[in-house]
């Protein structure tokens, strides 16, 4: 696993984790921009993820496969998930929810980082 590249992960997820909130708290509905980040958030974990696939074909493996390909699909799914909210529930809501789905990923690659230890 990528130490640099999850760094990068965790940083951008919390920055639009936090910046996300800050807008619900607002009371501001989801934009562009927001959907945007969510964008943003996904593409990493995608490459982080593609990462991971690399890595463990050129023999490299994580200390629990089943868990570690468990936190990499949620890494997966949890943003495009939080866009759906965001998207559904038109409120200050939506908009933290898409907030905390940015958390979730920080959390998720900070598994990700232990169990490849």
């Amino acid at each position: 696993m990528n130490d640099t590249l999850a760094a990068v992960v965790i940083t951008v997820s919390v920055l639009a984790g936090v910046a996300m909130i800050g807008l619900a708290l607002l009371d501001r509905r989801p934009l562009t921009a927001l959907l945007g980040g969510l964008l943003v958030v996904e593409a990493a974990a995608l490459v982080q993820v593609l990462w991971a696939v690399v890595a463990v074909l050129r023999g490299e493996r994580p200390d629990s496969a089943g868990v570690f390909t468990g936190y990499a699909l949620a890494s997966l799914l949890v943003p495009p998930a939080g866009a759906l909210w965001a998207l559904a529930e038109k409120s200050r809501w939506g908009t933290a929810a898409a907030g905390i789905s940015c958390l979730v990923l920080a959390v998720a690659t900070v598994r990700l980082q232990q169990v490849w230890g």
